[in-house]
């Protein structure tokens, strides 16, 4: 098998330093430990497979570090804003190195949940009515319309920070009033009641999914996970044939991503979110659920790279395939 020279990529903070010394927000500091415990086990599960691997920062000096240590692929393990506005994905193809997961332009399509959300709709698939904060006057009406309870997230963000739920009309308006600034980086979307599902997909194919329970007190915050989900045949064959036509609408067909739905008892499924680049840390929804449907963590690793590596692969198995063609149809 041929040696591959891989860099994982992280943001800057995450390799040290204080980042509330350097100015950073409590949002990148949770990214940052993510970060963190994504490449850490990246870097692990790719010398186990044989290959040399080493943590690179994501900083202004990336592309002199990339020629430096003589990268042959690149995986990345740099989420939120770092990894999520395109650039990384941009200069890795500009220095045409290879790298593991969607182009620049999928995922910063889908980084931003206001435009993600209007691509989704436009091929007919369910997501919460939103209203984007910005502009020169508040749509009172459109403020109206949505109703409540609401909850108010960044437009650009990830891993649930800065979310907050707002239970009567008035927080409502109150938030509306706070976060309304032109060119301001907000959404109020209606909240819908439900199950969290989280459907992974690998390469354009379902792989599992994994049932979520939030902390009511900080909803960015997970306290419990069920994998696999408890649901008929039917429900599960509903959102994953959701799940494939979501991430296949914005481009997400390469390398793992995530799809998170609300299950909503009395009505359809609505999709919350869609994760272009979701975190690949060994206690995370993605290893859980490459567990599940019998993958190991190596053998997770070594699934995401078979495109990047002339090596042969470990393909889903042929049940979670099967699963994948049936939901399409």
């Amino acid at each position: 098998m041929r040696t591959h020279n891989f860099g994982v990529l992280m943001a800057a903070p995450a390799l040290g330093g204080d980042p509330a010394a350097r100015g950073q927000t409590s949002t990148a500091d949770d990214d940052s430990q993510i970060d963190t415990q994504s490449g850490q086990d990246l870097v692990a599960a790719l010398r186990r497979l044989g290959h040399d691997a080493t943590l690179l920062a994501a900083d202004d000096d990336l592309d002199l570090t990339l020629r430096a240590a003589r990268i042959s692929a690149c995986l990345l393990a740099a989420h939120g804003s770092a990894g999520g506005s395109g650039e990384l994905q941009g200069l890795l193809a500009l220095r045409q190195i290879p790298f593991a997961g969607p182009s620049a332009a999928a995922v910063a399509l889908a980084f931003d949940k206001l435009r993600a959300r209007q691509i989704l709709g436009f091929h007919s698939l369910p997501v919460p009515a939103t209203l984007a904060l910005g502009g020169e006057s508040l749509d009172r009406q459109a403020l109206g319309l949505l109703g409540w309870p609401a909850v108010l997230k960044p437009r650009h963000g990830s891993l649930g920070a800065g979310v907050r739920f707002l239970g009567d009309a008035a927080s409502v308006a109150l938030a509306a009033d706070e976060h309304h600034k032109p060119g301001g980086d907000w959404l109020l979307e209606r909240a819908v009641p439900g199950r969290e599902i989280q459907v992974v997909l690998l390469d354009g194919r379902i792989l599992g999914a994994m049932e979520v329970e939030r902390d009511p007190g900080a909803p960015g915050q997970i306290c419990a996970m069920v994998c696999p989900p408890s649901l008929s045949r039917s429900r599960r064959h509903g959102i994953d044939n959701l799940a494939l036509h979501a991430a296949a609408a914005l481009g997400l067909t390469r390398g793992p991503a995530r799809v998170d739905l609300i299950l909503h008892e009395r009505h359809n499924e609505v999709i919350l979110e869609v994760e272009p680049l979701p975190p690949l840390h060994q206690a995370g929804v993605v290893a859980k659920v490459a567990r599940a449907a019998g993958l190991s963590y190596d053998q997770l690793v070594s699934a995401i790279i078979h495109d990047l590596v002339d090596a042969p692969t470990l393909r889903i198995p042929s049940r979670q395939r099967a699963e994948s063609v049936a939901a399409l149809q």
